[in-house]
């Protein structure tokens, strides 16, 4: 089944070194509650990894934070693409 072997790419691809590559201005936000995702484990260290990115974290949100917490995720969208 294709999501199975996408989920097995996804979860076993080792993103370290690409991530150290990015040059582009990058953005990595991150809910502290989510459950699915833990910001120890995705957000925190893929910011590390991203050269000078902007990293926001949203204290209440968890994984569709892009619906529950939409205005300050677009504001924050908007900030960071006016540069």
């Amino acid at each position: 089944m294709a999501g199975i072997e996408l989920w097995r790419a996804t979860a076993r691809t080792d993103h370290r070194e690409g991530l150290r590559r990015i040059t582009v201005p990058a953005l990595v936000v991150h809910g502290t509650a989510d459950q699915s995702a833990l910001i120890d484990l995705t957000g925190r260290r893929t910011a590390k990894l991203i050269p000078g990115c902007v990293y926001k974290t949203y204290p209440t949100a968890g994984h569709g934070l892009f619906a529950t917490h939409i205005d300050q995720f677009n504001g924050d969208l908007i900030e960071f693409v006016k540069g």
